[in-house]
C-alpha cells in the first residue's frame, strides 16, 4: 500500500473523488480537504501522474497529522525513506534531486546547515546527488494550515501551458474537470459553443471517443483552424436542431473584448442569447456546464432565462461552484435542464 498526496485548483473538491477513480480505479481511502487531496494505491505510486488534473502528486515517504504541523527544523530531523519505497523511487532511475520547503502553498528558505544535512541523508540512502539548480527530481517538506505535515517526493513535472496553449485557452486537466462536473458520458452529444482554440474539444475528443462533440466558434480564423468546428455566433446555433444536444461544457468570454476593458451590457447581452439557444438546442435532463469569472452578470443573465423560469426545482438549488483558474476567481456552474416551457 502506498500513501499519496496532491494539490488541485480550490473550488473542484466536488467532483476531484470521481474523477481521481476514472483514472485510477483502485485508489482507495480518499481524504478531500480544501485543494488537497490524500489517498492509497495498491500499485505502483507513479500511475498517480495520470491523473493530471492534480497539479502537484507525491509520494508520501513521512507525515504529521496531529495538531500544529512542526518546523522544518524538526521535520529534517533523521530523515529516513521506508525500505519498502525505496525500490519504487529506484525503478524512477534518478540521479540528482533538489529541496523544497513549503509553508501553506508558498516557498520558504531553512538554514544551509539544515539543507546540507537533509541532502546527506537522502544521498547516503538513495545514491543520488542533490543539484539545487534543478535536479531530476524533488523532495518536498510540505505543511498546510490545517496542521498537516509530510516529507516526500514529488512524482509530476508540469510542463510550462506557454509553450502548447495558446493565450485564454483551458488547461486539459481543467476540462477534465468541467467534464466530471457535467457528469459526461461517453456516447452523449456534447456542445462547446465558444470553441476558441479548442482546448475543451480536442480533450473531449479524447475523453469520449464514442461521443459526438459539436464545436462552434464566431471568429472563422479560429474555426477553420479546428477540425469539424463550425462558424457561428453563440446566440444564435441554427445549424443544431432542437432539443439534440446531451451535455453542454463551455467557456465564454468573460468581459474582455479586443483588449478593452469589460463591457458589462455587450456581455450580459450574450450571456442571454446564449442561455437562450442552450436552452433550445439542448435535451429534456441534459446537463449545462459554464465556467466564467463574470459571476453577477452571467447570474442575472441566468435568472432572467428560461433555465430559471422552466421548473421551480430551481428555484434556490446552488448551482454556483467558486474556483480558481491559473490563480484568478471564477466559477463552474452546473445544472440540468428540468422541463421545455
Amino acid at each position: 500500500m502506498f500513501q499519496l498526496a496532491a494539490v488541485f485548483s480550490p473550488g473542484f473538491e466536488k467532483v476531484i473523488p470521481n474523477a481521481l477513480n476514472d483514472v485510477l480505479p483502485d485508489a482507495s481511502n480518499i481524504q478531500i480537504s480544501s485543494g488537497f487531496i490524500k489517498f492509497n494505491l495498491n500499485k505502483n505510486p507513479f500511475n498517480a501522474v495520470h491523473a493530471d488534473f492534480l497539479n502537484n502528486s507525491f509520494l508520501v515517504l513521512r507525515e504529521w497529522k496531529n495538531g500544529k504541523a512542526p518546523a522544518f527544523e524538526v521535520m529534517a530531523n533523521k530523515i529516513r525513506i521506508p525500505e519498502n519505497l525505496l525500490p519504487e523511487i529506484q525503478k524512477q532511475h534518478y540521479k540528482t534531486f533538489r529541496l523544497r520547503f513549503s509553508a501553506a502553498n508558498v516557498f520558504t528558505s531553512v538554514n544551509k546547515n539544515i539543507m546540507t544535512n537533509v541532502e546527506k541523508q537522502i544521498s547516503s540512502q538513495t545514491g543520488m546527488r542533490p543539484d539545487r539548480l534543478g535536479g531530476d527530481t524533488e523532495f518536498w517538506f510540505l505543511t498546510r494550515t490545517d496542521g498537516y505535515a509530510c516529507f516526500a517526493l514529488r512524482m509530476t513535472k508540469k510542463q510550462s501551458t506557454e509553450k502548447y496553449l495558446e493565450k485564454g485557452e483551458l488547461r486539459p486537466e481543467f476540462v477534465t474537470l468541467l467534464a466530471a462536473f457535467a457528469n459526461a458520458k461517453n456516447g452523449f452529444t456534447i456542445l462547446d459553443p465558444f470553441a476558441g482554440h479548442g482546448g475543451i474539444v480536442k480533450r473531449l475528443s479524447q475523453m469520449y471517443p464514442k461521443s459526438i462533440i459539436l464545436a462552434s466558434e464566431i471568429d472563422p480564423a479560429l474555426s477553420q483552424k479546428l477540425k469539424g468546428c463550425v462558424t457561428a455566433d453563440a446566440t444564435n446555433l441554427s445549424h443544431i436542431p432542437d432539443e439534440s444536444v446531451d451535455c453542454v461544457i463551455t467557456d465564454p468570454p468573460w468581459g474582455f473584448w479586443q483588449g478593452d476593458l469589460r463591457d458589462d451590457k455587450k456581455l450580459s447581452a450574450l450571456y442571454t442569447g446564449m442561455l437562450k439557444e442552450l436552452f433550445r438546442v439542448t435535451k429534456p435532463n441534459a446537463s449545462i456546464c459554464i465556467l466564467t469569472a463574470a459571476k453577477e452578470v452571467f447570474e442575472a443573465a441566468f435568472d432572467s432565462s428560461d433555465f430559471s423560469k422552466s421548473s421551480e426545482k430551481l428555484k434556490g438549488v446552488e448551482i454556483r461552484n467558486d474556483v480558481l483558474v491559473n490563480g484568478k476567481k471564477a466559477a463552474v456552474y452546473v445544472w440540468e435542464k428540468i422541463s421545455k416551457i
